[in-house]
């Protein structure tokens, strides 16, 4: 028996002493007299009357010294064995446990039998494990309801108490499959399991495995256009295994799909320095040092589970692993990032939801939105650098060839990728950014017109379509399809490919259509899908009144031919053909005189003037031949001119 001497009690002192004094009796006689049972019954005989002690106790005692290694402790009694723990008491009618203060009121109470744990334990399968959110009191009452009515109506002071239901509940609970029945498999491997192991034992070097993840921003957007409410964004981390740090970052306005993964992707191995440029920021190579191919990419059942992805394990030889549906505790490196991010620049950036959005009487956040997409971006950029740059890992289990290099290898993200670089890049892989681009950026076919090459509404040009006259050939002989490869995350330039596919020629957009430059895709599409709906509209405005027009020409030829119905009864058609030059004369004179009194009457004047004189150069001739001198005479005196 392996106890401290303090932690023995004085009654079990006193019992070991005691015992001690025989067994020094005992042994005194010879171990050879004590193994033989013949002279062994004769010494236990001669000490039980010495000690006046009991020969059974004495022969206890013998056994249990050579029993339990034949030292003093040997000797202890089994005080621990006393009670009976964990042995359920036979049922009788007397009343177990403290009697109650106020029996004679509520009554004695009853003993649990069988027939009551049969019916306590129907009611905790019923009522407790196969409900969520209810509590072990309202089990208890129902419980009562369906199984303990009768004894309830009739002999009350006989029905269980709820203490007594909740112990039984508790002594024959199991905790995990309690939990899995009430809250189901799934949330209990999310939430309730035991966590025993690391996600550092998985990886020995930076890029052996990154995780990747996106959700939906808490911030409301606005057009980078017009400063319209756009909705909200989708943030991508990918983040390494080893190192804790943020490899790629990547915001869209389109939900989680496979081509903005391709795109959070392709960040993963661009150049950060040119690609925080685009942003605005300036950083060192050092700052973010990342632009490798991974081995091993896990995801969540999510973008990355389409057959598209295969392009990564069979162009890139990237393997693709894809999570439990409902872990997301197999990400949680990644999964945490966007808890970090919310508590690092959500208090402070206008059109945050927060937790009070859509409550009743609540402030409506989307209203402050101010953020931009690209501001958004540039946002999330720089606190990716401030991450791995400054963030301490709390719970970052350094190995021993770490702890060899001492404080040169802080659990800060960018040192131990640096370390891991330094020592174990043995898994890190680069790729021309031809290749990567072709295998990674969205394809898409543009057309060359006499506009330029056509893509998504926008107008491109190169030097190859200058130099061998493409949009001369497009109007002369008809458009042509061409294949192109586009960044969604910059429209002002899009990739040409060559005839052998395997390389691209950069199209720039045209001086005129320099508002979309550096745009998103997601800006472009909504600021043309805005001037669409503002068109339709326009032409059904347009549509209304022309139809107006037509009505008010309709009811003035109506009103004309009212007019003039009266006035052609007796006239024949020949009659008035013959009369259109007199008509016409009698007209301009009534013209005349009606307008002039008016302001502008010297004006007008000279006008009908005018007009009164070229009708009357309209005359007869008696014959051509003078008609024919006149108009010779007139071109003499042009030439003399």
């Amino acid at each position: 028996m392996i106890i401290r001497e303090e932690e023995i009690t004085e009654k079990a002192k006193t019992l070991r002493k005691e015992a001690w004094e025989i067994i020094n009796q005992l042994l005194s006689q010879g171990v050879i007299n004590l193994l033989n049972s013949k002279t062994r019954s004769e010494i236990v005989k001669k000490i039980s009357e010495d000690l006046n002690v009991n020969s059974k106790k004495i022969n206890r005692c013998l056994k249990r010294y050579w029993k339990r290694g034949m030292h003093v402790n040997a000797l202890l009694p089994d005080f621990h064995r006393c009670g009976g723990i964990g042995v359920e008491k036979n049922t009788s009618d007397k009343k177990r446990g403290r009697p109650r203060k106020i029996s004679a009121v509520i009554g004695e109470g009853v003993n649990i039998n069988e027939d009551t744990k049969q019916k306590f334990q129907l009611g905790i399968n019923r009522f407790y494990l196969r409900q969520n959110n209810v509590t072990a009191r309202y089990a208890y009452e129902q419980t009562v309801k369906e199984y303990f009515r009768d004894v309830l109506e009739d002999t009350p002071d006989k029905l269980p108490t709820y203490n007594q239901f909740l112990y039984w509940l508790r002594k024959n609970e199991n905790l995990s499959n309690r939990l899995i029945k009430k809250h189901g498999k799934r949330n209990y491997e999310l939430k309730h399991r035991p966590v025993l192991g690391s996600v550092q034992q998985e990886v020995r070097s930076p890029g052996q495995k990154v995780l990747i993840d996106s959700t939906t921003s808490d911030v409301y957007l606005c057009s980078e256009f017009d400063r319209s409410i756009i909705g909200r964004g989708t943030v991508y981390f990918i983040k390494d295994v080893f190192s804790r740090m943020i490899l790629s970052v990547h915001v869209s306005l389109e939900g989680p799909n496979f081509e903005q993964a391709r795109i959070a992707l392709m960040n993963l191995v661009e150049n950060k320095v040119d690609f925080c440029k685009r942003f605005g920021v300036e950083i060192k190579e050092s700052e973010w040092p990342t632009a490798h191919l991974p081995e091993c990419i896990v995801a969540d059942r999510a973008e990355l589970l389409s057959h598209a992805s295969t392009l990564l394990t069979e162009r890139l030889n990237i393997k693709i692993e894809n999570s439990p549906p409902f872990r997301g505790d197999f990400k949680s490196l990644v999964e945490q990032q966007f808890a970090i991010l919310n508590r690092q620049v959500k208090p402070i950036l206008p059109g945050a939801v927060q937790s009070d959005f859509k409550v009743r009487g609540a402030k409506d956040y989307r209203l402050s939105s101010v953020l931009s997409l690209k501001e958004l971006t540039k946002i999330v950029i720089l606190t990716a650098i401030h991450y791995n740059n400054n963030f301490v890992i709390e719970n970052y289990i350094r190995d021993e060839e770490m702890i060899k290099d001492g404080v040169d290898v802080p659990p800060i993200p960018v040192r131990l990728f640096e370390w891991g670089m330094k020592n174990r890049a043995g898994r890190l892989r680069t790729i021309s950014k031809e290749q990567l681009m072709l295998t990674l950026l969205p394809s898409s076919q543009a057309s060359i017109t006499e506009f330029g090459i056509k893509w998504n509404g926008m107008f491109y040009t190169n030097e190859t379509a200058l130099r061998e006259q493409w949009f001369v050939q497009s109007r002369f002989s008809g458009r042509k399809k061409v294949m192109i490869t586009y960044d969604p995350r910059d429209v002002g330039i899009i990739y040409l490919h060559n005839k052998d596919k395997h390389s691209f020629e950069r199209c720039f957009l045209l001086e005129h259509q320099s508002r979309y430059k550096e745009k998103t895709l997601e800006d472009v599409n909504y600021l043309q899908e805005i001037e669409m709906q503002n068109k339709q509209q326009h032409k059904k405005s347009g549509l209304k009144e022309k139809i107006n027009l037509i009505e008010q020409v309709e009811e003035i030829v109506k009103e004309a031919e009212r007019k003039s119905k009266k006035d052609r009864t007796n006239i024949s058609k020949n009659q008035r053909l013959k009369s259109i030059k007199e008509n016409r004369k009698q007209e301009i004179e009534r013209v005349r005189k009606e307008t002039v009194h008016v302001d502008h009457a010297p004006l007008i004047k000279r006008q009908v003037d005018e007009e009164l004189n070229e009708a009357e150069k309209v005359i007869d001739f008696p014959d051509d031949l003078q008609l024919l001198r006149k108009f010779q005479q007139k071109g003499l005196g042009n030439k003399n001119e």
